[in-house]
This record gives structure tokens, sequence and C-alpha cells, in this order.
């Protein structure tokens, strides 16, 4: 039998009917023990009326519902009520049930218009909002497939003038051709994020945080790079995470020296993860971006990210 899967929307709704249902319901049973209530003090004002005719022997007519006798009954179709010797006073069985069935019959009626008008209303507020979000972000997503293929267009310009460079030989070339790998592997890297950016963007899943870590390390020769870390088990949505940590990778390998060191473990019950880099003499570093756009996804996620520079550069993530 296959798992039923249900949007984040479908949830929220299906939750608040619910909660709109439990509360119709309390208030449903306390309006049958208020009507319950107020029915039987009405049978015992009538049972007293007709007990001051019967202390003057005046002759009356009782409703069918109501059976008076100098003797106790059997409770078959009866039910004693109220004693006031010699007189037994009985009702029917289904004198209450009768009363209360057309209260119910009103209730269930109206529970349902409250129901429907909530539904209509959740579908054009709420609903359509949700609507309008995912065309918004499906809009801004087809924009960001267009920029990143007018720039790979300009990136195979760009690479058959390298080739034809190549043959000088010469320093401005080999930082030409550095750039070209690097703003390549940036618009691979935010083509697969805008890619998948809808497919389970909502799902929080567990994901091993090792063996994440292990796929985005980028290799670099000039870089020496030391890891220590340990399985561990991160809640939060796989692309987010794997898009962090690509924006950290890259960053590091930008701007650091010679050295790198990166470390995750357990700190006070809370997972960390640790990146230590020397920082490259260079006169201008970047714009700060990609630790701003990393904050941006640590705080959609729940996480919490903080950085420092003086001798060296450490950012910390803590889960």
């Amino acid at each position: 039998m296959k798992d039923i899967s249900l949007s984040f929307e479908s949830k929220v709704f299906l939750l608040m009917l619910l909660v709109l249902m439990m509360g119709l319901t309390m208030i449903n049973l306390i309006f049958i023990m208020t009507i319950n209530g107020q029915i039987e003090d009405n049978l015992r004002q009538e049972i007293r009326n007709y007990q001051i005719l019967l202390k003057h022997n005046i002759p009356f007519d009782y409703p069918e519902y109501l059976k008076i006798s100098k003797n106790e009954m059997d409770g078959k179709k009866y039910t004693l009520f109220e004693v006031d010797k010699p007189n037994f006073f009985y009702v029917k069985n289904s004198y209450f049930q009768e009363r209360i069935k057309d209260k119910i019959l009103l209730m269930v009626y109206w529970d349902f218009i409250i129901l429907m008008v909530i539904s209509l209303l959740y579908y054009f507020t709420v609903h359509r909002m949700i609507l309008k979000e995912k065309r918004v972000r499906s809009s801004f997503e087809a924009i960001l497939l267009i920029f990143s293929h007018k720039l790979r267009n300009y990136l195979s310009t760009q690479k058959i003038n390298l080739e034809l460079l190549k043959g000088l030989n010469n320093s401005a070339v080999s930082r030409i051709e550095e750039s070209y790998n690097r703003l390549n592997t940036d618009i691979s890297a935010m083509e697969n994020y805008v890619r998948n950016i809808n497919i389970a963007s909502e799902k929080i899943e567990e994901i091993n945080l090792n063996n994440l870590l292990k796929d985005i390390l980028i290799f670099n020769k000039k870089l020496k790079i030391k890891v220590k870390t340990s399985d561990l088990m991160v809640k939060g949505n796989r692309y987010d995470l794997e898009f962090l940590l690509f924006i950290l990778m890259d960053n590091i390998n930008k701007y650091a020296k010679s050295f790198v060191y990166i470390r995750s473990g357990i700190y006070k019950h809370r997972n960390y993860l640790l990146f230590l880099n020397d920082i490259a003499d260079k006169q201008s570093g970047g714009l700060g971006v990609g630790l701003s756009l990393g904050e941006i996804l640590c705080r959609k996620s729940g996480f919490r990210m903080r950085w420092k520079k003086n001798r060296y550069f450490i950012v910390l993530i803590t889960f």
C-alpha cells in the first residue's frame, strides 16, 4: 500500500478543520447539556403545577409523555422522574430524545455551514496567497535560469578566446583561466540549486553532515586541507545545506592562503561545524555577499552562523 503524501498547505488545512471541529464539538456538548437541563427544569415546573391541581382535586388531562400513578410502574416505556407521595410521576423514555433531536439537527446544519464558510475563506485568502508565492518563486527561478544561460553563452565565447591565448603562456592568461573556472563552478552550483529549489523545498530530513561535506570539498593543490569530522546527523533541507557548504568552501578556496581546518562535533548537546583558514595576502577581500547568503540559509533552516576575522578566518555553524 502506497503512503499518502500531503502537501504542506493540505496539512495546514486539515489541521485547521480538525481544530475547528473539536471546538464545535465542545460547543455542541455544552449546548446539549444546557438544553437538557432546561428541559428538565421545564418538566419539573410542569409537574409542580400538576401537584397543585391534584392537591385541590381539580380534574385535568395530562400529556401523553407523563404518567401519574399511586403505585410504582415498570420502566419499559416510562421512567420515574419525581415522587410526591402518594403520587409517582413517570416520564416517557423517549421524551428527552425527541426534544433534543430537533436541536441536534439544527446544530449539525449550522456546523456544516460554518465549515463550508471557513473552507471558502481559506481558499480565497491563505491558499491563494500560497499559490501566488509559488508563482513568484517559479518566476524568480526562470529569471535566474535565463541569467545563468546568458552567462553560459558568454563563458563559451571566453573559453574559445582562452584556447587562442594559451599559446602566449603568461601569467595574465593564467589568471583569466582561473577566473573562468571559478565562475563556471559558481554558475553550475547556482543552476543546480535553482533547479532543485521547488523539489522538496519544505522537506526536512536527517542528513549525514560528514558525507555531505565530503561531496562538497573542493580540490585545491595550493591548500592543505585537514578534516576532522564525525558522523553527525542534522535535521534540515538537503539542498539548502548543500548550497550553504558550497558557498563556504568556495569562499575558502578564493581567500585562503595555505591551509584549511574543518572540524565537526558536539558541544553542550549541540552539533557544530567549524571552518578555520589563514588569509591570503590580498589587498582587498570579497564584499561579504557569500557570507550574508550563508547566514540567510542558516536562518531559514533554524541554524546559527557566526564568523570572525583576525589572524585567521573562522566560521562556526551550530545546528
